[in-house]
């Protein structure tokens, strides 16, 4: 972790940390639609992964997100998505911010994006990040921290059934959606 500080102190590379339930409210505050800055962003987002593949409630959350954030930025911006936790490794190399499609691809398929899984997925972020740092841009690594989600099948009580359920997260999504108008946009796209 002190290697990790040490990048971001060096190429002066802003890190952001966010919980996904918070992640919507995060990009309308942080990626303003209207901003005095020409200052082109070169964001790297550091996911944390908790199974092979995000839950159906994740999966919407960060998809919305990303929606969202494609509408606030410009096509000079880049961005870059690593994972970590259960599987480590660069799932997207740097693209245009706008390219929803690419974005969307790496949240449906999270592992299979990665070709080269990593010991240590926050440090590669860093490494990354050094290594594609762009001049005169606002360079910063996000990172969106997934908690209490565990990769099992949880059984129920009843005597008469055999069914199993995946535990369900407390996201709440609807209080977003009911204050930005401006995400309904996104999510009728």
């Amino acid at each position: 972790m002190m290697t990790s500080a040490s990048f971001a102190q060096e190429k002066n590379i802003e890190t952001e940390s966010v919980t996904l339930d918070n992640l919507i409210t995060f990009i309308v505050e942080h990626y303003s639609v209207q901003t005095d800055s020409t200052e082109t962003k070169n964001i790297t987002f550091l996911i944390e992964t908790y199974a092979d593949d995000f839950n159906t409630e994740d999966k919407v959350i960060l998809k919305q997100a990303f929606k969202l954030l494609t509408k606030r930025v410009t096509e000079d911006d880049l961005i870059s998505i690593v994972t970590y936790s259960s599987f480590s490794g660069i799932a997207l190399t740097q693209v245009e911010a706008t390219d929803i499609k690419k974005l969307l691809y790496v949240i449906e398929h999270p592992k299979s994006s990665v070709k080269t899984f990593e010991e240590d997925g926050i440090e590669l972020a860093y490494e990354f990040a050094k290594e594609n740092f762009i001049e005169d841009s606002e360079n910063s690594v996000v990172m969106i921290r997934i908690p209490n989600r565990k990769d099992e099948v949880a059984k129920t009580d009843s005597k008469d059934s055999n069914k199993t359920t995946k535990k369900k997260s407390n996201a709440v999504v609807l209080t977003a959606i009911a204050l930005l108008p401006e995400l309904i946009a996104v999510i009728k796209d």
